[in-house]
């Protein structure tokens, strides 16, 4: 495990609780996608199943037998519950490469009622090394409406020294009665200085410049952040920053980014690109050196619809590329 940096707040309500052995039965640890919620879980869970040896606070280090068999995957009082493979072929690949070697049209749209039903063995035994059982479930919104109320079942009659947390990136969709049945912890986006010690640990590789663009990007989550690194992203928005201050006139710099995205090859960093272009136009417009006017405004809402319309809709990667670019542009014009 890497050190855990940021929220401190959800961190110290939830080491009070533990410290004072009044721990909930059940947190939904809510915001957005890449934010450290899973992290946190995760390393509430060794906590927990570590606390007959506990240190205090959380705790990085694998040396202990909570934190070999979390890592290994089978420590037998904890549970994770995700959305598994699609079909029979990407079960396959799951089974030899692990879950994680899955891309996300590769996974099921939902975690299961069976795998809600299938933690009965778990709760049917006393906690085999550890004073709790963890179950830990990412993303409770993936539920389907039978695996949400089987799980309901459960926090409302809780087992016996069990702790569920409940990773939620859109918590006002859960059910109310599960919500009611929970106590939210919130998670906010990272300072920037937090963002770059977690990106320094995930990617120590990082130049300096390249460090201030995945920072920037993120826009505090270090999941979004470290998925950009993957694709490169750095090297496109240096391109996008050009043409938003030259205005790129001759089309050569939109020429670059077309020929480095236009490929199939290139998909993740094309959706990446997409992903990104809306909000770095809304930071120009926001900033010092330009008036947030409705040309502008415009110009940011046109680049958001056709950002994410582009895939759905199967549009031309060019000509989807140029009028982002065109719309880059057009803020310099009015510089």
């Amino acid at each position: 495990m890497t050190s855990y940096v940021g929220h401190d707040k959800p961190r110290k309500i939830f080491l009070q609780a533990f410290a004072r052995d009044k721990l909930h039965h059940a947190w939904i640890l809510a915001g957005d996608k890449g934010l450290g919620k899973a992290a946190f879980a995760q390393r509430a869970a060794h906590l927990l199943l570590n606390s007959r040896n506990a240190q205090p606070g959380f705790s990085d280090s694998q040396d202990d037998e909570a934190g070999h068999l979390l890592a290994a995957g089978s420590h037998p009082d904890f549970r994770l519950l995700r959305r598994g493979a699609k079909g029979d072929k990407e079960e396959k690949k799951a089974r030899d490469n692990g879950l994680d070697s899955l891309d996300e049209h590769e996974l099921a749209r939902n975690i299961k009622v069976d795998q809600i039903r299938a933690l009965q063995q778990l709760f049917q035994n006393q906690a085999s090394i550890s004073d709790y059982r963890v179950v830990v479930i990412d993303a409770a919104d993936d539920l389907e409406r039978a695996g949400a109320n089987a799980l309901l079942k459960n926090l409302e009659e809780p087992p016996k020294n069990t702790i569920f947390f409940l990773i939620s990136h859109m918590p006002d969709r859960l059910l109310p009665t599960i919500r009611s049945r929970c106590q939210m912890l919130r998670f906010d986006p990272l300072e920037a200085e937090d963002m770059r010690a977690v990106l320094k640990t995930a990617a120590p590789n990082l130049g300096a410049e390249d460090l201030e663009t995945l920072v920037r990007a993120g826009e505090g989550s270090p999941g979004r952040a470290l998925q950009y690194a993957e694709v490169g992203l750095a090297e496109l928005e240096g391109i996008a920053r050009q043409i938003v201050k030259s205005g790129d006139r001759d089309n050569s710099l939109k020429s670059e980014l077309a020929r480095k995205l236009s490929l199939k090859a290139a998909t993740p960093r094309y959706r990446a690109f997409l992903d990104r272009v809306p909000s770095l136009i809304a930071e120009h417009i926001k900033g010092p050196d330009l008036a947030c006017s409705m040309q502008n405004i415009e110009k940011w809402r046109e680049a958001s619809e056709l950002a994410a319309s582009a895939l759905p809709k199967a549009l031309d990667n060019q000509a989807v590329i140029f009028r982002l670019g065109s719309l880059m542009g057009g803020l310099a014009k009015e510089g």
